[in-house]
């Protein structure tokens, strides 16, 4: 029987050099109208490969349609993040992220399917979790647990556009 996580599909993950670049080009280019530009966001029990992994990243969330674009800049520390923009200087795709309404259950579903966590953390009661599908679709899945306070601040930025 399939999972059911398909149906909370919301986010690309692109991970970037230069997130200031990056905003611009999907405002001026793609005609996202507006980001939110988190410079250094504060994550709690960051984990990569098991073991903590402290980092300091600037993020940005703007929304194409129906879709939420979120922009990756790594500032320190080794993640995911880090590691992408090794392998790829210039950026790229690097998750496709699933809202779930349960991140235990979420995180069981994606390990039952013989998926490896590889990049945890959480922001307040926000919890994310970076699976390895990359053999399979060439980038990362995410399955994110908003709070309900920043779910509605998310979807108060969707309803600007």
């Amino acid at each position: 029987m399939p999972g059911t996580l398909a149906q909370g599909a919301y986010q690309i993950g692109i991970v970037v050099p230069d997130i200031h670049k990056g905003m611009a080009f999907f405002k001026d280019k793609i005609g996202v109208p507006e980001f939110l530009f988190i410079e250094k966001p504060e994550l709690q029990d960051e984990t990569y490969l098991g073991k903590p992994a402290p980092l300091r990243l600037h993020l940005a969330f703007g929304w194409a349609g129906e879709m939420q674009v979120e922009l990756i800049q790594p500032i320190e520390g080794v993640s995911t993040y880090s590691k992408f923009l090794e392998h790829n200087p210039q950026g790229g795709l690097h998750h496709y992220g699933i809202e779930i309404p349960n991140y235990a259950n979420g995180v069981k579903e994606m390990e039952t399917a013989g998926f490896r966590l590889v990049q945890g953390g959480r922001h307040n009661e926000t919890r994310f979790a970076y699976f390895d599908t990359s053999n399979v679709i060439g980038a990362l899945t995410e399955l994110v647990y908003l709070q309900p306070e920043e779910k509605a601040f998310m979807m108060g930025l969707k309803q600007k556009k």
